[in-house]
Formats: structure tokens, sequence, C-alpha cells
């Protein structure tokens, strides 16, 4: 029996969810689809166990470290996609990211300020 790797898995599970988007062609199966967010949010939660468990010696930096590059990863693509005119800048929710992304800088500032009048 031969070990099938991480990669394949991932290969067949976006090949099924391309084949879920063909047979809807723009109907929606909801139930299908609420399902299918069920067992992805599952598998999320346990993959994330598992990377927490392998870094058992520091969780909480680990964590800190996964939050952090996501929100980078999530920022540093908004950016490139308003860059490349592929989102509407003025699309109504950039308003709450904006006063959030103020909000984070001040708070990363103020904390880096205190943290170096402790030490």
């Amino acid at each position: 029996m031969t070990d099938v790797s991480i990669g394949d898995h991932l290969s067949r599970l976006n090949l099924a969810l391309t084949a879920l988007e063909a047979r809807t062609s723009g109907v929606t199966p909801v139930e299908e689809l609420s399902e299918c967010k069920r067992v992805l949010d599952d598998l999320r939660l346990r993959l994330w166990a598992l990377l927490r468990a392998a870094h058992v010696e520091d969780p909480a930096g680990f964590e800190q470290r996964f939050r952090i590059r996501r929100a980078t990863e999530l920022c540093t693509r908004l950016t490139t996609d308003l860059r490349n005119g592929l989102m509407d800048p003025r699309h109504s929710e950039f308003a709450d990211l904006w006063i959030a992304t103020v909000d984070l800088s001040q708070a990363i500032q103020a904390a880096r300020n205190q943290a170096d009048g402790e030490g």
C-alpha cells in the first residue's frame, strides 16, 4: 500500500470542489454547500489542533505568529487587488477596514512604546 501525500489529498479536495462548482452551473444547492462548509470548517479546526500540538513548547507564541502572518497575508492580498484594480475602492466595507487598520497601527505602536519603557 502506498502512502498518499497531503498534496494528493488537497488536489482531490480541490477537484471535488471544482466538480461541485461545475455541477451547480449557477444554481447553488444551499444544503450541499452548507454541509461542505461544515466539513471544511471541521477539517480546518482539526488541522489547527495538529499544528498547535506540533508546537507544544510554545503554543501561545505559535498562535500569535499564525494570526499575525494570516492578517499580513490578507492585507497584502487586498493591497495587491486594489492596486491591480480588482476591487472597487469605494466598497462600503473599506471604511470599517480603514478604521480597524488605523486602530491596529496605533495599538501596535502603543504596545511597542510600553514594552520599550519597561525594558
